[in-house]
């Protein structure tokens, strides 16, 4: 062999003891980053696998809630629809709207906050209206929603406020009504809608049609089991122009209660803040 080839023999050997060389010190390493690589690419997957699951599930709760949302958009359409104002055959009696009126004030908030005073405010003409944002001491131009927060807040308040009888906070005969009816004692019959109720209406008259578009109303608050006067409601009512259904243009109130002097007329209503 000549001395060309012996040194490209040894050269080749030294490069084949350096790899092996290299590789030994060096294989821990390699085995330990291959290793990374495939736990990264397994995290990889389970976290992949994690995030479709997480999907499924976040598409099957936003379905439910979808259908929830629906149902209840439905069911409150079909509220409005047995509430006032109407003109359906059933609420061309005015004795069925002041009915609806005072029920959806004695639970305001079902089925959403501050409902009962929607149906209260929608029910009156433009005339009512006023007397009612003027009660609160709202401006013209105030939004209806606030007018409805005002009122709740005013006729919720509890204590000595003879306007709570309407919004579920009892009689207040002989007692001190609070917000929370927590030291109420008082007789509560729920009736077959599950509402709580703790007076009857009574309509003793039938209703005075002034056949021009106007009408007259009286009806009576009495105590559910004891049958005592509580308060005499004389409603005005007008037919809207729009529709013909009957809105509330103004109330006589007179309370029979031995904590109010008897005897009060609408002045009092328009100062259910004072």
């Amino acid at each position: 062999m000549s001395i060309g080839g012996v040194v490209r023999v040894l050269c080749l050997q030294t490069v084949l003891v350096t790899i092996h060389a290299f590789t030994t010190i060096t294989s821990p390493s390699l085995r330990w980053a291959f290793s990374s690589i495939s736990f990264a690419q397994n995290d990889g997957a389970d976290a992949q696998q994690q995030q479709q699951q997480l999907s499924v599930e976040d598409e099957l709760f936003l379905e439910r809630f979808k259908r929830r949302r629906n149902e209840a958009a439905l069911k409150l359409e079909s509220e409005k629809l047995h509430r006032p104002p109407s003109n359906s055959t059933y609420f061309q009696d005015p004795k069925n709207v002041i009915t609806a009126i005072l029920k959806g004030l004695l639970q305001p908030h079902a089925p959403l906050p501050y409902f009962g005073y929607e149906i209260l405010y929608q029910s009156s003409t433009e005339h009512w209206q006023d007397v009612l944002r003027k009660s609160v001491g709202a401006p013209i131009g105030t939004e209806t929603e606030l007018i409805y927060r005002t009122l709740s807040r005013t006729m919720e308040r509890g204590g000595h406020d003879q306007f709570g009888i309407l919004v579920g906070l009892g009689t207040d005969h002989n007692v001190v009504a609070t917000a929370s009816l927590s030291g109420r004692k008082q007789s509560i019959i729920e009736n077959d809608d599950g509402v709580q109720e703790y007076y009857t209406i009574e309509f003793p008259w039938d209703t005075l049609d002034y056949y021009d578009g106007t009408a007259w109303l009286e009806c009576r608050l009495r105590d559910k089991l004891s049958d005592e006067l509580l308060c005499v409601l004389g409603w005005s009512l007008e037919k809207s122009s729009s529709d013909g259904s009957w809105l509330i243009d103004g109330i006589d109130w007179q309370d029979f209660r031995e904590r109010y002097r008897p005897g009060i007329g609408r002045e009092e209503w328009e100062r259910i803040c004072g």
